[in-house]
């Protein structure tokens, strides 16, 4: 099996609606480039991740028959871009399916490789730019005002509200061995998911993204 043909995860969740509009899988990938401060995903880049066939990955995401598109976030998408546009390409032969990316590059740094430009080909929206820490000011599903949501399709045109939803949501998923932040959290959900891992000391791999 070739390098293209497999993707190293972070971590998965089947369905969620706090990374885009509608119910959705949502991919964190393992591997970054950036060293953003204050990064909650830190472990994409420095924990325990799985290494995953692309076919495999694609049946586990086909078999959530509730699911509208997928999000990929990370880490950073684009350093797999090869094998992530197998995985688009592998859904969209069988179901119709919306992709959004979350990637630290700007749009204008994705355009000028064609292996990224190919991946942003498929992209319906893209939010870019690195988080910045001192640019935090709150906006829902965007981490720093630095960044930028490109709609690259027509797909969303008529969602773009779910983007401008006054407060930020998140949602805290307690498994049996990690505790998971999902979605951009406010203050308060950060303190919470930091004050629960702090009570289930000797949990291994806690994320949040």
């Amino acid at each position: 099996m070739g390098a293209d043909e497999i993707l190293f995860i972070s971590h998965i969740e089947e369905s969620t609606t706090l990374l885009g509009p509608f119910q959705r899988f949502v991919i964190w990938v393992h591997g970054c480039c950036f060293d953003c401060k204050g990064c909650l995903a830190y472990n994409t880049k420095y924990g325990a991740y799985k290494r995953m066939a692309v076919e495999e990955l694609g049946k586990i995401i086909l078999q959530q028959e509730n699911i509208e598109g997928i999000t990929i976030s990370g880490g950073e998408p684009f350093l797999q871009a090869n094998a992530l546009r197998k995985l688009i390409d592998y859904l969209r032969a069988r179901k119709d399916l919306g992709v959004i990316i979350y990637s630290g590059f700007k749009k204008e740094q994705l355009d000028q490789k064609p292996e990224y430009k190919a991946l942003l080909e498929m992209t319906d929206i893209l939010i870019d730019g690195p988080y910045i820490e001192e640019l935090d000011i709150g906006q829902p599903y965007i981490g720093s005002s630095n960044q930028v949501l490109h709609q690259l399709s027509d797909r969303y045109i008529n969602d773009v509200s779910y983007y401008k939803k006054k407060g930020r949501r998140a949602e805290i998923i307690i498994y049996s061995d990690q505790i998971v932040l999902v979605g951009v959290p406010s203050k308060e959900a950060l303190k919470t998911w930091n004050d629960l891992k702090e009570k289930a000391r000797g949990m291994q791999d806690d994320f949040g993204n």
